[in-house]
C-alpha cells in the first residue's frame, strides 16, 4: 500500500490520477481527489490532503463568493492540510530539528511544506530560491516582512549551501541562517534559507 493509499483509508476520500492542465494540481469532484498526473509523489500527497481538507471545512457546499474569500479558503485549506499531512503530536517532539532531520522523519513530505510548518514552533524568516531566483520570502503571520533583498548572513548561508550541495548553517551575532540544498529534478535546483535569532518589532536585525 503506498502512502497516498494509506491517506485515503485514513480520511476515506478516494483519489484517482488525470491528465490535468499543468498549472492544476488536484480538484474535487463527487468527494474523490483528481490529482494531476505529472505530480511527484511528495506534491501529490500534498494536494490530496488539501482537497481533503477542503471537504472537512465544508467549502464545497459554500463556494467563495469573491476573490478575498476565495484567498481565505485557500489558507484555511492549507493550514488544516499541514496538520493532516503532519499531525501535531508527531511533527512537534521534532520541530526544533533542522530541515534535512525533519525529512528524514517525515519522507513524505516536501522540504517547503516541513519549513513552513516549522515556522510554527520557530518563528522566522524563511525564503525560497529555485535557480537562483527568489520565489517566496515568509514571515509568521503577526509579523512585517522585512524590506529590501537578503541579509549578507542569508547570502552567505545561500552560497556554501550551493557550493557543498547540502545543508549549511552560519551563525553570527545572535542571528543563525539555516541553508538548504534540494534537488526538485526537472531541472530545478531550490535552496531553502531559515533566518532565526534576535528579532524587534518583527523585523531580523542584521
Amino acid at each position: 500500500m503506498s502512502f497516498l493509499d494509506e491517506l485515503s483509508a485514513r480520511f476515506g476520500v478516494p483519489y484517482r490520477f488525470a491528465k490535468l492542465p499543468e498549472k492544476c494540481r488536484a480538484y474535487l469532484v463527487d468527494g474523490a481527489a483528481v490529482l494531476n498526473e505529472n505530480l511527484n509523489s511528495e506534491r501529490a500527497h500534498w494536494a490530496y490532503c488539501h482537497e481533503v481538507a477542503h471537504l472537512q471545512l465544508g467549502h464545497p457546499a459554500n463556494p467563495p463568493r469573491d476573490d478575498a474569500e476565495e484567498r481565505d479558503q485557500e489558507t484555511e485549506a492549507n493550514r488544516l492540510a499541514s496538520d493532516l499531512l503532519l499531525p501535531e503530536d508527531q511533527f512537534a517532539p521534532a520541530a526544533q530539528g533542522s530541515l534535512t532531520e525533519l525529512k528524514r522523519t517525515f519522507p513524505f513530505a516536501s522540504h517547503e511544506v516541513l519549513a513552513r510548518k516549522r515556522m510554527r514552533y520557530r518563528p522566522g524568516l524563511l525564503t525560497i530560491f529555485d535557480n537562483g531566483k527568489m520565489t517566496a520570502r515568509l514571515v509568521p503571520d503577526d509579523w512585517n516582512p522585512p524590506a529590501g533583498g537578503l541579509f549578507p548572513l542569508e547570502r552567505e548561508a545561500l552560497k556554501l549551501s550551493l557550493e557543498s550541495k547540502g545543508e549549511e548553517t552560519v551563525k553570527r551575532e545572535g542571528l543563525q541562517v539555516e541553508a538548504t540544498y534540494v534537488d526538485e529534478g526537472r531541472g530545478v535546483i531550490r535552496v531553502i534559507l531559515f533566518l532565526e535569532g534576535e528579532m524587534e518589532q518583527g523585523f531580523c536585525i542584521t
